[in-house]
């Protein structure tokens, strides 16, 4: 069985559904979700026990739905499909329980590809980034780029061995301002000019962002260190996962 639609049985058996407003529900779902013209019974009941529910006995079931008026029987022998007179009341009814939407991926902050075969976490924390970007929500969006410039840093002094250069006397992670600030003036990682500018210009919108309760971030703030916060990262990527 698909995800989303197990998902939207168990979402509507959580909301102590009937099984013949499962088997409704199944029917629904396959015409909204799948484009299907109508639903075998067998195979509703089918959907009804992959889900983790006791399988409806078919002819209980079929009788239940002859006189549902919700559903009328299909062209299809054993067939049911959801009345047309209810179909807009069935999808106010049944849309709540759908899985949420999948964002569709995006490159518009920084390109995905960068960021390939690196670690899970930091191609997951790049996704949320662009997508962030892509629904407006742009103090999500420069605050996850800060979570990422402080993972690279880490996770460059790592890779050579220095993270304990990176830590507080209470053993834990300093802060970005701290990171950058010492990833900057450290000769030996020696950061070029561009990466340097570009972890200056972020940091000052991450702390805004990040510490000020007044301030609230434009796509323009965020448009403005995107290629310098591109650069950083790339440089940065090459030192915490060399070739």
């Amino acid at each position: 069985m698909e995800s989303e639609l197990l998902h939207f049985l168990q979402a509507l058996a959580a909301a102590k559904a009937k099984n013949v407003d499962l088997a409704v529900g199944v029917i629904w779902f396959g015409e909204q979700c799948e484009d299907k013209a109508a639903s075998p019974l067998s195979e509703v009941c089918q959907c009804i026990e992959d889900a983790g529910h006791s399988r409806p006995n078919i002819t209980w079931l079929r009788g239940k739905l002859k006189k549902d008026k919700r559903v009328v029987k299909g062209k299809g022998k054993d067939t049911f499909r959801i009345h047309a007179r209810h179909q807009a009341e069935l999808s106010q009814q049944f849309a709540p329980f759908l899985a949420r939407p999948k964002p569709k991926p995006s490159d518009s902050v920084l390109p995905r590809d960068l960021f390939d075969n690196t670690r899970g976490y930091i191609e997951c924390v790049v996704a949320q980034i662009n997508v962030s970007y892509d629904l407006g929500l742009y103090d999500c969006c420069t605050v996850m780029c800060r979570r990422l410039v402080e993972t690279l840093i880490i996770e460059a002094y790592e890779t050579q061995g220095r993270a304990a250069e990176l830590k507080a006397p209470n053993g834990q992670f300093r802060m970005l301002g701290d990171l950058t600030d010492h990833a900057i003036a450290d000769t030996t990682l020696n950061l070029t000019r561009n990466s340097q500018k570009g972890l200056k210009d972020f940091k000052k919108l991450g702390d805004l962002s990040a510490h000020n309760r007044r301030y609230l971030a434009k796509a323009n703030d965020i448009d403005r260190v995107r290629d310098g916060l591109r650069v950083a990262c790339e440089e940065l990527l090459h030192l915490a996962f060399p070739s």
